[in-house]
């Protein structure tokens, strides 16, 4: 009774005291065999875009290019951005965070989260946001070596001082933000950037010679003893190939490693290399991240550079980065880190997506180009946390209004998501949800939901000036805006929820959709008995045109969404 009675006091004449903090905080959350983001203690999904890396590093300059504005015209929920530890560590245990207040004050003030990145030891395989007196010190903060001998500009996993002066300042990072971010904008964070060493298949520094030419460490040999018969195949397959031994040094247990050269079949040449490294790449970050976590415990994930068309050693590709070849012996020395996330640059998008979904790692998407059917796809058949294009920022002219036609595409696109994102994330995990893109190799792709066949096509063909006697120069522009319109139209694709047997909501872009039954054999055909375009507000949908008639067919052309009604007919033809 006194303390409520201090408390009704200090409520009438003003006491100063700290309000307890009611958010709760994020968390990734697993149910039936899928994970989903809650923040808040509500169900999450990230619609977001990551900054250029120096843009976060100023105010003003953010401001200057109106990336607060860009990011409502884009219906954002979420920023990536950057924290630079050479911006906050000008030397030794003297932090200035005024670059990440500024991302948090603004954000808050915007209504967005954050998801932060630590370019600290490594970014895009070097070591070029170390702090100052960290580079000019090598003999304290070592480099790693290549096979001859030479040095490359990328710290060493085997440099202890290197390792605790990151670790130092990413705990103070994170002290910090707790300390500023009593409401959780900050939901994420990113520890270092694409790491891996390029230049080289592994260290040859005399530590990590030293560490080769020893034993395994036993918590990889545990992890792999305890998922025997799960792990990525070819670990598998090496493993197994070499007695399935329980100690040994890298290459008794692993092999001997193939070049490309000496086996033309092998996908994997250098392998024992290639996991050595990520296991000491993941031992590294996984002092970081549990450093953060101790502070202030909140989802951390790494992302990673993959390998590339015809990157075919490591070294070429950063040798050590979480890539799924290596997936299970980051998972063994790095459990502090809650999933690995691919940036995606490369064409074999749906592979990508395949090989990062095994073992039930989540999938978020933090840096890819701009492309609404990468996003819907990975959304509705990957039950995606997030996706995000790198680099919004620098496209669009928030002060004259004036944005990219992707860029425009994304925001409409997020507009539909957010009004239904939790109706999504309540089926993920559920084959009432699925997502088809059409490609160049796949044009037809097609889902089995329910009793029915859903195939998808793009609503848009391409088109080439037709010569009215225009001289060559006009016939070469009008071409010209013709393949960089048909360019745009080309992402084709959408995400596919069921609602009832006969019921399905379709977001889409430049996509149209045919129907046919399931079961084999079936007379007649399958008719739609309503199509309705709209929209979700607030989890309900709003409905636009009915559309009948010669709109009598599903098809998108832009950006939007329809609801979308069958029934089956035993009509088997139509006459007009």
């Amino acid at each position: 009774m006194a303390a409520g009675l201090a408390a009704t006091f200090c409520m009438l004449v003003g006491c100063s005291q700290e309000k307890e903090n009611p958010s709760v905080k994020p968390a990734l959350v697993r149910e039936d065999g899928t994970t989903h983001f809650e923040v808040d203690g509500k169900p999450f999904l990230m619609l977001t875009g990551e900054l250029h890396n120096s843009t976060s590093t100023s105010e003003s300059y953010m401001e200057s290019i109106g990336v607060w504005e860009q990011m409502k015209h884009g219906n954002f929920n979420t920023v990536i951005a950057s924290c630079s530890w050479d911006v906050i560590e000008d030397k030794p245990g003297h932090y200035d965070f005024t670059s990440v207040d500024h991302v948090i004050r603004n954000a808050r003030k915007n209504g967005l989260k954050v998801v932060m990145i630590w370019f600290a030891s490594w970014k895009n395989g070097n070591s070029t946001y170390a702090p100052s007196y960290i580079k000019r010190d090598p003999a304290r903060y070592p480099l790693v070596q290549t096979r001859d001998g030479g040095f490359l500009n990328v710290l060493s996993t085997f440099g202890q001082e290197s390792l605790n002066a990151d670790r130092n300042a990413f705990a103070a990072l994170m002290q910090h933000i707790k300390e500023v971010d009593k409401d959780y904008t900050v939901i994420m964070m990113q520890v270092e950037n694409e790491m891996g060493i390029l230049g080289s298949v592994r260290d040859f520094s005399p530590a990590a010679q030293k560490a080769w030419e020893g034993p395994v460490p036993s918590d990889l040999m545990q992890y792999l003893s305890s998922h025997k018969g799960r792990l990525f195949p070819e670990l598998e397959k090496v493993w197994g190939e070499n007695g399935c031994k329980m100690s040994g040094t890298w290459e008794e247990v692993f092999g001997k490693s193939h070049t490309r050269a000496e086996d033309l079949l092998s996908d994997y040449p250098y392998y024992t290399e290639e996991i050595f490294q990520a296991y000491h790449y993941a031992k590294y970050v996984n002092e970081i991240a549990a450093a953060g976590k101790a502070v202030h415990d909140i989802p951390m994930y790494v992302n990673n550079w993959l390998r590339q068309p015809g990157m075919i050693n490591p070294g070429e590709f950063p040798s050590g980065s979480p890539l799924p070849e290596v997936i299970d012996v980051w998972r063994a020395a790095a459990p502090a880190v809650d999933f690995t996330a691919p940036d995606i640059y490369i064409s074999e998008y749906e592979w990508v997506l395949s090989q990062f979904a095994l073992s039930n790692n989540p999938i978020f998407i933090p840096e890819c180009r701009v492309d609404v059917a990468k996003a819907l796809y990975a959304f509705g058949e990957y039950d995606a946390l997030g996706f995000a294009p790198f680099g919004f920022d620098g496209g669009q002219n928030a002060a004259e209004g004036i944005y990219s036609a992707d860029f425009e595409n994304l925001g409409k696109c997020y507009a539909i998501l957010s009004g239904m994102d939790r109706m999504l994330i309540k089926n993920y995990g559920s084959d009432k949800l699925r997502g088809l893109r059409v490609t160049e190799e796949n044009t037809t792709p097609s889902v089995e939901m329910g009793d029915y066949i859903l195939t998808a096509r793009s609503s848009v063909r391409n088109q080439r000036a037709i010569n009215y006697g225009q001289g060559a120069a006009q016939m070469a522009r009008e071409n010209a805006q013709l393949a960089a319109a048909s360019r745009q139209q080309a992402q084709s694709g959408a995400l596919i929820l069921q609602t009832s047997p006969d019921e399905f909501y379709i977001v889409g872009i430049n996509v149209s959709f045919s129907f046919s039954p399931k079961k084999e054999g079936a007379p007649g055909r399958i008719l739609t008995d309503a199509i309705e375009e709209g929209t979700f507000v607030d989890g309900k949908w709003v409905p636009g045109r009915r559309l009948n008639g010669d709109e009598n067919r599903v098809s998108i052309n832009g950006v939007g969404a329809v609801r979308v009604v069958l029934y089956p007919s035993p009509v088997t033809a139509q006459g007009r």
